[in-house]
């Protein structure tokens, strides 16, 4: 799976509130995908790094705001985020470039479902 070219810092400034939302998770896409096809360990160490900690970010956010989120999305970023954390955990030790296609994935489909949600 490629991700295509990062959104430039002035284009990012100019971004809806639904943009600005969902663009993190477009980030992370990012960032992982550059990260697996570069040749320091440590870059992919701190991609993994920043996208566990914007899924925790999330998580933690959906934990305190439960009462006002549809059924079970409270729920959803906490497996979520414990999937990122255990997957950059285990990642740091074996790389695996399916696991990094399902965290893109994960990404993506999370930027997609922000900007699409009415």
């Amino acid at each position: 799976m490629t991700v295509l070219a990062q959104p430039t810092f002035a284009s990012a400034a100019a971004l809806s509130p639904r943009e600005e939302a969902a663009y993190p998770f477009l980030e992370c896409a990012v960032l992982l995908d550059n990260a697996r096809k570069s040749e320091p360990a440590i870059q992919l160490a701190d991609a993994l790094d920043v996208n566990a900690l914007r899924w925790q970010t999330v998580a933690n956010r959906a934990l305190g705001r439960n009462r006002d989120l549809p059924h079970g999305t409270a729920d959803f970023f906490g497996r979520a985020s414990r999937f990122m954390v255990e997957a950059a955990r285990t990642m740091r030790q074996r790389p695996d470039d399916d696991v990094i296609d399902m965290m893109i994935s994960m990404n993506l489909n999370m930027s997609e479902t922000i900007l699409t949600a009415r």
